[in-house]
């Protein structure tokens, strides 16, 4: 594994975020026993990989994720001549959770959303009442901004620009000897959305005397980190619980600003994609956030007259 790593890095093949979401899956394959010869690694030894992530409630994109990577690893292991044959091209495509149809109608489907109208403006009258500032931001960047919870959690001080009314969303700001910083997702991730006149009040107090590279919502129980995905998810739950909505997770207000963006602004896949900070042309949008479905209008008669 750590060789495989090696020559990835190597080729620059990977981002700093890949390299170490792919370096977890492949140390899963691994777990129960780290110290066993590659050659060992079989078709049995891959079922084994599938039963644990079931167990451990992964969901089917997440589970598709992880065996993808270990295909991949297994593969240059081949091609290497550390293993004669790939034992996942002998895995039966029925033991794969996430090819049945019902697991492809969910993943298609992408994260639950609030339900409508009522429900965003429950939510946002709800957490503008929470009683700390942090909670009053938090709660509202992914809706009102479409941030993903990673770029909630690491915003920096320096990526407040209060003149021009703008968060810059961007790598994290970090000495030139730290090289495993957090960056955004993708190239087309790096850039600008409005700074909402509800959280500006908050976001100027929490600022206030700080350096321009720390971190906003930066951890208690480990200064100068951020905060884990949970601890978002926890807070935009509670909202959600108070205001009586639908219960879901910080990147579920994300795709329900991509929604009302087609149904209520009407703006094109394409250009939802690109709020996103997608480069696909809007086919991840479509796919995966945009769940308001295209409008028609109601038919009405005037009496006597025309349609």
């Amino acid at each position: 594994i750590e060789r495989f790593e090696a020559h990835k890095r190597s080729n620059e093949a990977w981002s700093k975020r890949t390299y170490a979401r792919t370096g977890r899956d492949l140390r899963f394959l691994a777990a129960k026993a780290p110290d066993a010869p590659i050659e060992a690694v079989s078709v049995m030894w891959v079922h084994s990989m599938l039963e644990r992530m079931k167990e451990a409630g992964n969901a089917p994109a997440y589970q598709q994720s992880r065996y993808n990577a270990v295909a991949e690893f297994l593969a240059w292991c081949v091609r290497r001549g550390f293993l004669r044959s790939n034992p996942c091209e002998r895995i039966d495509k029925g033991d794969k959770p996430w090819c049945g149809k019902r697991a492809k109608r969910r993943m298609g489907r992408g994260k639950p959303q609030l339900r409508n109208a009522g429900e965003c403006i429950a939510y946002l009258a709800t957490a503008a009442l929470l009683a700390k500032p942090v909670d009053r931001v938090v709660t509202q960047l992914p809706l009102r901004c479409n941030l993903r919870s990673g770029e909630v959690r690491h915003l920096q001080v320096g990526d407040i620009d209060f003149v021009a009314g703008k968060l810059w969303v961007r790598d994290l700001e970090v000495d030139d000897d730290v090289d495993d910083a957090w960056s955004v997702k993708t190239a087309t991730s790096r850039r600008s959305v409005d700074l909402p006149d509800a959280v500006e009040a908050d976001l100027r107090l929490l600022v206030r005397g700080r350096d321009e590279t720390d971190l906003v919502f930066e951890s208690n129980r480990n200064p100068g980190e951020a905060w884990d995905r949970k601890w978002l998810n926890r807070r935009v739950q509670r909202v959600c619980r108070e205001a009586g909505v639908r219960i879901i997770c910080a990147h579920g207000l994300r795709d329900t600003y991509a929604s009302f963006m087609r149904g209520e602004a009407g703006q094109s896949a394409p250009e939802i994609g690109r709020f996103l900070g997608h480069a696909d042309g809007g086919k991840t949008a479509t796919r995966h956030y945009i769940g308001e479905p295209e409008h028609q209008p109601a038919l009405r008669l005037i009496s006597g007259g025309r349609g």
